[in-house]
């Protein structure tokens, strides 16, 4: 992906999220909303940091570090 893509890519992201929001507005609570915007928002930040550095680790290197240990007590 070149860096020339980026910004389509987030275009054509607001426009979705922009016709989503205008369907769901009415119809959600506060709480939702907050919540909506929330995971929306973790989500940009996770894929612009993902993009800009692609070597970090992702959720299953998490899962080892944490049950490598576990791991080596059961098997001896």
């Amino acid at each position: 992906m070149t860096s020339q893509a980026i910004p389509w890519i987030m275009s054509l992201c607001l426009l979705i999220t922009g016709v989503q929001w205008y369907c769901i507005r009415k119809k959600i609570t506060s709480k939702e909303r907050v919540t909506y915007w929330s995971i929306l928002c973790l989500c940009w930040i996770l894929a612009i940091m993902l993009f800009l550095h692609p070597s970090l680790p992702g959720p299953t290197d998490w899962v080892n570090v944490i049950f490598r240990p576990l791991g080596k007590v059961i098997d001896s």
